[in-house]
């Protein structure tokens, strides 16, 4: 090891992968002891199987890293209690599984925790769990066990720091007055994720307001983000998302695709939606049902495994003349035409996530004539690229002076978020 300052040492450590860094790790005591600052590890993910696996040695190495967010599959009480007297200023936590229902109880003494999520965990005592969590910013609640809705509504009412809120469950919906008593005590709340559960009927057209906005013309302010999983039409009316124009950004995963197009109310929603400026639309509707009904101010659109064809993109084109980030995962048969005409569609990209497969390499260089693109994702490249997409990565990083960055794949899935009702 030369004779750097140390400092210098974990500035460089800095740019290397997580991977890269634990090999690097192995190679001497010096570069062990300095890959272990805090500083390298301020966004790690620990995920872990077994507490019960792991020696004082692990748990001292975690506490150097200053490790923030864990990952813990099926813990039990005394997993929980291990992780909380080793990580006490634990920032975000998942928990996985947890079939005892006592092991929330203990997260009590986690002052710094801000971020929870509780997938598939039994909790018969949810509002004496979350009493003494009241600093949480971000819950997710998915498919929560022998917990009822009364007992999710109470506990969720008294964290009234909330910014975001993940209810995925798989049952019914929560009933509209159970809703607006929780949209009361959140204040803060901007982000809403629901799980629509098995259709059963038209919900009201005031589902997502409370009484301080059941007045005409009067919207549920606070929201900016709203995520609807799971969903079919007409679940919720044409008027019920029209009622917060607030939104910035609208997430809609239908439960599959839909051939009867005389129940859209997609179309209704976009239209009243005038702050929009990012769209999410999986599965659901032909793209030329809604396509003209796209607000102008999307910058930010991802449609996944949505029917379109060359014309609808064209006019989708037409509506977004300002859109920056794209990701485009059709089912069509015009990929290649799509492709082609991209540069004269969304001249002002900037990103650019689409499949590469059956269109020519000739075709796909033509992205270059993208002026502003900066990042190109290919959805489609296998873990260890074919020489065909490597070659076609070297072509775009000569000719665009290595402007644009090409990326072969979206990325590790995140284990702290929740994917349940996805496809």
């Amino acid at each position: 090891m030369s004779q750097l300052p140390e400092e210098v040492w974990i500035h460089v450590f800095g740019f290397l992968s997580n991977r890269d860094k634990l090999n690097v790790r192995s190679t001497c005591k010096s570069f062990l002891r300095l890959i272990d600052h805090w500083s390298l590890w301020k966004n790690a993910v620990v995920v872990m199987q077994k507490i019960g696996q792991y020696d004082s040695h692990f748990w001292s190495t975690l506490g150097k890293r200053k490790t923030r967010c864990i990952v813990v599959q099926k813990a039990n009480v005394k997993d929980v209690q291990k992780l909380v007297t080793w990580l006490p200023w634990i920032s975000s936590l998942t928990l996985n599984q947890c079939s005892d229902g006592t092991a929330l109880s203990t997260l009590g003494t986690l002052k710094h925790l801000r971020r929870l999520v509780i997938r598939q965990c039994l909790c018969p005592s949810l509002t004496r769990s979350l009493s003494s969590l009241r600093q949480l910013t971000h819950l997710c609640l998915c498919e929560v066990q022998r917990a009822s809705i009364m007992e999710i509504s109470a506990a969720i009412s008294q964290l009234v720091n909330l910014t975001t809120l993940y209810y995925h469950e798989d049952k019914n919906p929560i009933p509209k007055n159970a809703l607006h008593g929780m949209l009361k005590c959140l204040p803060n709340l901007k982000h809403l994720s629901l799980r629509m559960g098995p259709k059963y009927g038209i919900l009201p057209d005031d589902y997502f307001c409370h009484t301080a906005c059941e007045s005409p013309g009067v919207t549920q302010g606070g929201l900016t983000c709203l995520e609807l999983k799971n969903y079919e039409d007409p679940y919720l009316s044409s008027a019920a998302i029209t009622r917060l124009s607030s939104l910035t950004k609208l997430t809609v995963h239908y439960k599959g695709w839909i051939v009867d197009t005389n129940q859209n109310n997609l179309a209704n929603w976009l239209q009243g939606l005038p702050l929009l400026s990012e769209l999410v639309i999986s599965l659901g509707y032909p793209l030329s049902v809604y396509a003209k009904s796209i607000p102008r101010t999307v910058t930010s659109l991802s449609l996944i495994g949505v029917r379109a064809e060359l014309e609808s993109v064209r006019i989708m084109g037409e509506q977004v003349p300002n859109l920056l980030h794209l990701h485009l995962d059709l089912c069509c048969h015009d990929s290649c035409d799509i492709i082609k005409e991209m540069p004269q569609i969304f001249p002002n990209l900037q990103t650019l996530k689409v499949r590469h497969h059956d269109v020519p390499v000739s075709v796909f260089l033509g992205l270059q004539d993208l002026p502003r693109l900066e990042q190109l994702v290919i959805l489609d490249a296998p873990q260890s690229p074919s020489p065909t997409v490597l070659d076609l990565t070297q072509k775009l990083h000569v000719q665009t002076n290595n402007r644009i960055r090409v990326l072969h794949s979206v990325g590790p899935k995140d284990q702290t978020s929740c994917s349940c009702g996805f496809y």
